[in-house]
């Protein structure tokens, strides 16, 4: 079903004119694990942060070897093999900083890009590199509740928690890009919004209004479901997204036949859509964390980046 909208004269309400208006993308955190995964994830986060004239800040995040032993499940009879196994894992670890390190340098030389840690304009693209040892999760977290996105890739090697996404999804405060495993050069032409009537997906639109307001099409996609909220919401959000000068395409998608994740990442690529942006863990956290859903589909297996926030 699509759905055209009308012109209004209905003035926006102040709950939603504030959370459109604050948001800005000016600082993006990217943590790195020296994989092959760093190339996607660097250029997802040059698509967002050059068009924007924004400082990208590199983080690798080291873990001791007995806490990689530990993350790991590692079980040893002998105190000899347990010896050899971490002086494995801290060399392994070792060389995912060295690594690390050169795809940060190469990324940066090879796209021009200043690395300087200070500020030095305001539409200047620049970066910075840091390194931690030690409660890797918890420094990661740190860095991103002092950035405006975080942009990450779907697995990594190293050594980091599985649900490091998940952790800084819920307690970041912080949006988050999904980079998928072919790398993305622009994310200026269509982006597809999956909205659901959830707090989750009001903040992601409100935290995804600059990507929006400089992309070329967006779409607003409703999925139907026994409990989705009618196409007269999709009006709405696209009336209240028009008083910020974006001018949106609806639709409702879908038949209830199948999960919201499937009709979403199909409809967004029918339309090659360079971006997704959705609400995280929007039916709550612990049946999600439990038993999937959505936001779990989506981090897993979207073969685009995905905009969420929590």
């Amino acid at each position: 079903m699509e759905i055209h909208l009308s012109g209004s004269h209905h003035e926006p309400s102040v709950e939603w004119s504030f959370l459109l208006g604050w948001h800005v993308i000016k600082t993006i955190l990217i943590p790195t694990s020296g994989s092959d995964a760093d190339r996607s994830v660097f250029e997802t986060a040059l698509a967002v942060g050059g068009a924007l004239g924004s400082h990208l800040s590199f983080c690798h995040a080291k873990i001791t070897a007995a806490a990689a032993a530990v993350q790991a499940h590692l079980e040893f009879c002998q105190d000899g093999e347990l010896a050899d196994a971490l002086e494995g894992l801290r060399e392994r670890e070792q060389a995912c900083a060295v690594q690390a390190r050169e795809h940060f340098e190469t990324f940066c030389r090879t796209n021009g890009i200043r690395v300087d840690s200070l500020p030095g304009g305001v539409d200047r693209l620049s970066a910075s590199w840091v390194e931690r040892t030690g409660q890797a999760e918890h420094g990661l977290l740190f860095h991103a509740r002092h950035h405006d996105l975080v942009v990450l890739g779907r697995r990594h090697s190293d050594f980091l928690a599985t649900g490091l996404i998940e952790t800084l999804l819920v307690q970041s405060g912080r949006p988050l890009i999904i980079a998928p495993s072919s790398p993305r050069t622009t994310i200026k032409g269509t982006i597809v919004v999956g909205w659901k009537e959830t707090a989750e997906a009001a903040r992601s639109v409100a935290f995804a209004l600059p990507l929006l307001k400089q992309a070329t099409t967006v779409i607003l996609l409703g999925v139907s479901e026994r409990d989705s909220a009618s196409g007269q919401a999709l009006v709405e959000c696209a009336r209240q997204l028009a008083w910020d000068g974006i001018i949106a395409d609806v639709e409702v998608i879908g038949d209830g036949s199948r999960s919201a994740a499937i009709e979403l990442t199909e409809a967004a690529t029918r339309r090659h859509a360079e971006l997704l942006v959705v609400g995280g863990f929007g039916h709550g956290e612990l049946r999600e964390l439990l038993f999937g859903g959505v936001t779990r589909a989506l981090i897993d297996d979207a073969e685009l980046p995905v905009f969420m926030a929590h």
